[in-house]
């Protein structure tokens, strides 16, 4: 009885230790096929290469999929020397929509757009201001004219200037207000801003009291004019 029982626990030990073993070994086995981040990896194997999701360090470091070794789908790849790049990979290479974050003379800078075979292609176009909230108001318009750090607003109703506004609120979340005729702004703003517009007017045929909000975020420096029309 005491014969059978020890033999049972050494057959136990053994396949506990075959395997552990086993799966030291395929860890071990588990290859990159980058160079600059071969040094040390976690994750998914298959067939003895990094696959699927997975960490892998070297002089660079790299964090998400992978594919035959190499970096392969969404990742993170950071450079020893500080630069980031987060986005698309194919076959080891920046392939896809991704942004690339480095220093240009000291100062942080970006490159979002698309990538081919590490290269970058072509920027990414995105819309220079979104609007948040458009009520009792029938047209607008968010036009950038030139380079600068102003924000104008000019309210319209049937064609002409509006002159007939109660309740009057226009905030911008940075800079400083002015005026010019018809017109007030805002100048020295920083960007991306945000711009809320609070009134009541009449309706076109001067008959009825419309409250009327808008608020825009700008997203792109510049000279910018809003018109709002009732």
């Amino acid at each position: 009885m005491y014969s059978k029982l020890n033999a049972s626990k050494a057959v136990l030990f053994l396949i506990v230790f075959a395997f552990i073993q086993l799966n030291a070994f395929s860890q071990e086995t588990c290859k990159v096929l980058k160079p600059e981040i071969a040094g040390k990896y976690t994750g998914d194997c298959k067939n003895g290469l990094a696959d699927g999701k997975g960490v892998a360090e070297g002089t660079d470091k790299y964090e998400g999929k992978f594919k035959k070794g190499l970096p392969n789908g969404q990742g993170t790849y950071t450079w020893s020397t500080g630069e980031v790049y987060k986005g698309s990979w194919s076959e080891g290479k920046k392939h896809g929509d991704g942004k690339f974050t480095y220093k240009a003379n000291g100062i942080d800078s970006t490159r979002t757009g698309i990538w081919k075979n590490d290269v970058f292609f072509k920027a990414k176009i995105e819309n220079p201001y979104t609007t948040h909230r458009v009520n009792g108001i029938k047209r607008y318009t968010v036009e950038r004219y030139s380079d600068g750090e102003k924000v104008t607003l000019t309210i319209m109703k049937n064609g002409n200037n509006n002159s007939n506004i109660r309740n009057f609120t226009f905030f911008c979340s940075s800079g400083m207000t002015y005026s010019v005729g018809q017109k007030v702004g805002y100048e020295n703003v920083s960007f991306p801003c945000t711009v809320r517009v609070i009134y009541t007017t009449t309706n076109a045929y001067n008959v009825a009291s419309i409250e009327c909000e808008f608020e825009v975020e700008i997203k792109a420096p510049g000279i910018w004019d809003i018109e709002l029309d009732n």
